[in-house]
């Protein structure tokens, strides 16, 4: 049977509570992309890996960010054939037309166009990398293991 006691159960409400007031406040704090254009910017390659120490840092909040936004996005677009064409852009990001799905997916359009979506906004220039994933199942552990321990450390 399930026990549960009420000290417990407040020690675990209190952490949470912390918690939680600690991701609003860090979440207030305005998040930095990379911002770039693989046409019209040769620090923004297409074919070569994306190299961080040549590219700065835009807040999506100031006037520098050509998209102000809310989190970070990477479109790569791709032609079909042997001649085909590759294309990158970095930017923040407000706002999509296809709804916003944290990680990257393929996209099919009608020009015939490969473009990939990548979203996110789980740290500062999330958007260099290829493979962006979210902390969310790390911040749950980190939860659940901050729990446990307040527990044992009260002797629960």
């Amino acid at each position: 049977m399930f026990r549960c006691n009420v000290k417990e159960m407040e020690t675990n409400y209190l952490v949470l509570l912390s918690l939680s007031v600690l991701t609003l406040i860090s979440s207030g704090v305005a998040l930095q992309c990379y911002q770039c254009d693989s046409n019209e910017d040769d620090s923004c390659p297409s074919y070569v890996p994306f190299d961080r120490n040549i590219n700065a840092l835009v807040d999506c909040t100031s006037f520098e960010a050509r998209t102000p936004g809310t989190f970070c996005l990477k479109i790569t677009q791709q032609s079909p054939g042997w001649f085909g064409w590759i294309k990158q852009t970095r930017r923040c990001g407000s706002r999509s037309d296809t709804g916003v799905a944290w990680g990257c997916r393929w996209v099919y359009e009608n020009n015939g166009v490969w473009k990939e979506l990548c979203y996110c906004d789980d740290r500062d220039g999330c958007n260099a990398s290829s493979e962006l994933s979210s902390l969310s199942a790390f911040s749950l552990l980190l939860t659940a293991f901050v729990v446990r321990l307040v527990n044992q450390m009260l002797g629960h």
